[in-house]
């Protein structure tokens, strides 16, 4: 029976069905209410052969092998006991010593140098891009053919043009939030290291969503724009994944140092001179990861603007047709007529080509995994100059495996689908920087893997008794229900005293 859609649009039989089935639900709630006083006979008649000791003892043993099972589940999925929370102010007010805090804060003022820098630009692209003669473009709009495609399906915004409010409104709140940080830093403690890791993250998080969002913007450009509004757009738009992988790496190396105390311990000059070194290659691989996403996606752009110019296709507009064509009640209709007349002269907008939706999704998938590859490489890059020594294999795990899928990503996404198409480099060593950072990320990702396997085979072991624990959890449950239906016909006796059941003589039959 279907009741979907307004009351005025069911049959007969729809509502004839729909009273019976109510009808039906009010019998059915009857007759077992009626049947529920009858439990305890049911129970305790011979058919069952019970009586109320049976089902006492039963009970018993129930309630014994209830509490064996939650045993097997604390030991199974330790939680914290209620006297643990007792010191949990002390432990949260107790003080902690930042490694490389100098980093920290360059890398606070690095963020919010980029924040200032992309308000700016976004502002002053406003106020120059003109949609024709007389006026301006609005928020909602940018001008004619200033990207291959008007709306994208991303996580952040729909409209490509929402991007100015977003860089507008998040900027700003950004700044403030690096500032809260900076004020966090004075006089760190457990909570305040939580708490800066937490506003870090979140940070982290929404430039991340939105850096695959602009890394299309940015491939999609056109041509039909002045210099200085293409490096503004450039300006507002190129910083996004740099913030992405500042504030996660923040929110890491706080949450890292948050969990334990620092230690002064001795290290050797061996020690001294690795670390000295891992910090050098950091620096120069953060850099490259930054200057070969940034040739990276002008080569692309570059490229793909051979494949169309302009947003919209005007073929089908009226002025564009051909003298064969009749347009009637919004279908074409073509027709074959011999005419002697001169063709009539089209505008230019008829010669225009949009771009293929193929070829834009070839693009968009390398141009996704190699952003997603230099953010890795940058988030490792900074978590090693903030750690420093306090830095261990355990915690190299997590960026050494994502940057180990990006970069094989990165690989299957240029064999499958940008190897078939003539890239415009324009003299930008573009193979050769992306075959190291990819080469690169390969390599130190797998040592990272290989080192910190550990925390991989601890992981499974939690999945393992998680998923235990829930089949113990759910075991519980249905002897809980048992014992709990063997107690309803002691709760259901007039009398206090337990019921007996009088046992009756069998009658001999002849």
């Amino acid at each position: 029976m279907c009741t979907i859609g307004p009351y005025y649009f069911w049959p007969a039989g729809n509502i004839i069905g729909l009273v019976l089935s109510i009808l039906l639900l009010l019998v059915t709630c009857n007759f077992a209410l009626a049947s529920y006083s009858k439990t305890s006979k049911t129970i305790n008649s011979h058919i069952l052969n019970y009586s109320g000791t049976n089902i006492k003892e039963t009970a018993a043993k129930t309630r014994e092998l209830i509490s064996k099972q939650v045993e097997i589940f604390s030991n199974l999925l330790p939680l914290p006991s209620v006297q643990s929370l007792n010191n949990l102010d002390k432990v949260l007010k107790q003080p902690r010593l930042l490694t490389n805090k100098p980093v920290l804060v360059m890398s606070i003022l690095l963020a919010m140098v980029a924040c200032i820098a992309m308000f700016s630009a976004q502002l002053w692209d406003i106020a120059i891009s003109e949609c024709d003669e007389e006026r301006t473009c609005p928020f909602n709009q940018d001008p004619e053919d200033t990207f291959a495609r008007p709306v994208l399906h991303g996580i952040v915004g729909y409209r490509v043009s929402d991007r100015k409010i977003i860089i507008l409104v998040s900027t700003p709140i950004a700044f403030l939030l690096c500032t809260t940080l900076l004020l966090l830093m004075r006089g760190t403690t457990v909570l305040r290291m939580i708490l800066s890791g937490l506003i870090s993250l979140g940070m982290g998080v929404f430039f991340f969503l939105y850096s695959l969002n602009t890394v299309q913007y940015i491939i999609l450009l056109g041509t039909k724009l002045s210099n200085l509004s293409f490096i503004l757009k450039l300006v507002s738009m190129m910083p996004i994944p740099l913030l992405a992988a500042l504030f996660v790496a923040l929110a890491y190396s706080n949450i890292i140092q948050s969990m334990e105390e620092k230690k002064d311990d001795k290290s050797s000059k061996v020690k001294i001179g690795l670390l000295s070194i891992s910090i050098i290659l950091s620096i120069v691989f953060f850099f490259l990861s930054l200057a070969t996403m940034t040739t990276s996606n002008l080569v692309i752009m570059s490229t793909v603007q051979g494949h169309w110019n302009t947003t919209k296709e005007h073929t089908w507009d009226d002025e564009c047709r051909d003298n064969n064509h009749v347009r009637y009640n919004e279908y074409d209709y073509r027709y074959d007529t011999t005419s002697t007349s001169d063709p009539e002269s089209k505008p230019d907008k008829c010669y225009g080509k949009a771009l293929d939706q193929l070829v834009q999704d070839d693009f968009t998938f390398f141009s996704i995994c190699q952003l997603f590859m230099t953010e890795t490489f940058l988030v490792l890059s900074a978590l090693v100059c903030m750690n420093g020594r306090s830095i261990t294999k355990k915690t190299l795990f997590l960026p050494g495996l994502l940057l180990f899928a990006a970069a094989v990503s990165s690989i299957i996404s240029f064999f499958s689908g940008l190897v078939q198409y003539d890239l415009q480099t324009n003299g930008f060593p573009f193979f050769i920087m992306n075959g190291i950072n990819t080469l690169s990320a390969l390599v130190i990702g797998f040592i990272f893997v290989i080192t910190g396997g550990s925390v991989f085979i601890s992981f499974i072991i939690i999945v393992f008794r998680i998923i235990l624990s829930i089949l113990v959890f759910s075991l519980i449950l249905i002897m809980t229900t048992f014992d709990a239906l063997l107690k309803l016909p002691t709760l259901t006796c007039k009398t206090p005293k337990p019921c007996n059941v009088v046992e009756q003589p069998d009658v001999a039959t002849a």
